[in-house]
């Protein structure tokens, strides 16, 4: 029986989308980690995801029979076109087997909407836009299991995107630091120490007692230090603090660090425990019992992984960079964790590769954008 593609209309074809990685990847893959279905699932929820009320996106399930055997989503961001002055629309969650029938169909499937949408440009995987997790394409690092919130994928995956015509826009990099021991690597504890007299900034945590405000300066720091950036999608103040929510209960506030000079905020670092150790057990189900395997397994994790770091480009060049990146890590050595990743940083973020290069950071994982006119 040939392959069909088609929309995802009712809850019962919604919760096959949500399974259809545990039919390629199984339930204890060795680097795949299965994003909660409920977190997921909220996330794809128009009625209760502010992303979409700028945005409109269709999802699809293939089928070989009545079987679901892959599945792709697309999306069509009208802020995020109007401030790069494009006309792109991002496909994503997609999973297929190593079959180039499922992989057409899908990949059609996205092509076809996004031009019916009236734009120019197919680029992905994204999630949707370089604001959402699971960004981009594993191209190196295979044997690795990913930090929470990045993608992983098996390598046939790029064979399947380049035979469909799409070709690299942009590189993404993963970087790791190692603290063996709890120590900052030598050359940051260098630094920090050689500045730390003459520095005109101070660096402080969250204020969780005044959460919401805080958030907010981030918001304004994010906004002046990534609006140059490529791909940089502008969030008002209700998509970030919606993105921010689960900080609250879930981020130890240690790692929410903001920067500052006479009082006035110059740059922020989020950093968050890496979940992904004690999420992979649970094959993205937390009842009825995976919440305790999560509780558990949450006091034995040892990785972290900054998600976010920014300064004020006038604030640059003053190692408040690498003054913020110190603090996280002798914080983190507080709490046990002794390894952390910096994710993701763009290919030709010159000034921040050369930077963490210098102050010991390896290249753990490359992540690729891909596109092509539809």
């Amino acid at each position: 029986m040939p392959v069909t593609v088609a929309p995802v209309r009712d809850k019962n074809d919604l919760a096959s989308f949500l399974r259809v990685p545990h039919r390629i990847y199984g339930r204890n893959h060795p680097q795949y980690v299965h994003p909660l279905l409920a977190q997921t699932k909220a996330f794809l929820d128009k009625g209760k995801n502010p992303f979409f009320r700028h945005a409109d996106a269709e999802l699809w399930l293939a089928r070989d029979g009545r079987i679901p055997v892959g599945r792709i989503a697309a999306a069509v961001d009208r802020i995020a076109n109007d401030y790069n002055q494009e006309q792109v629309g991002y496909f994503g969650f997609y999973e297929a087997p190593n079959d180039p029938e499922v992989a057409l169909a899908l990949l059609e499937a996205a092509r076809a909407w996004i031009a019916g949408q009236g734009m120019a440009v197919m680029r992905g995987p994204g999630c949707f836009t370089t604001n959402h997790e699971y960004l981009g394409l594993l191209i190196q690092g295979h044997e690795r299991r990913p930090a929470i919130g990045m993608p992983w994928q098996p390598p046939y995956y790029l064979s399947q995107l380049e035979a469909f015509g799409l070709r690299k826009i942009k590189d993404l990099f993963a970087r790791e630091f190692a603290a063996p021991g709890g120590r900052p690597p030598e050359r940051i504890s260098r630094f920090a120490e050689r500045i730390a007299s003459r520095r005109e900034f101070t660096i402080r945590t969250f204020r969780m007692d005044r959460f919401w405000d805080e958030v907010d300066i981030v918001r304004g720091l994010y906004f002046d230090a990534w609006k140059d950036n490529w791909g940089f999608v502008p969030m008002d103040e209700v998509e970030f603090r919606h993105s921010a929510r689960d900080m609250k209960s879930m981020v130890d506030p240690g790692f929410l660090l903001i920067a500052e000079i006479a009082g006035k905020p110059i740059g922020f670092a989020m950093t968050t425990q890496d979940f992904n150790e004690a999420l992979r057990p649970l094959g993205g189900a937390l009842l009825p019992f995976g919440w305790l395997k999560f509780l558990v397994a949450k006091r034995r994790i040892r990785g972290a992984r900054t998600m976010l770091l920014g300064v004020k480009p006038e604030h640059r060049q003053k190692g408040v960079d690498v003054a913020l990146i110190h603090e996280t890590i002798r914080y983190a050595a507080t709490r046990g964790i002794h390894r952390g990743e910096c994710s993701w940083i763009l290919e030709d973020n010159t000034a921040m590769n050369r930077s963490l290069e210098k102050y010991g950071a390896t290249v753990k994982c490359v992540y690729r954008i891909l596109e092509r006119s539809v």
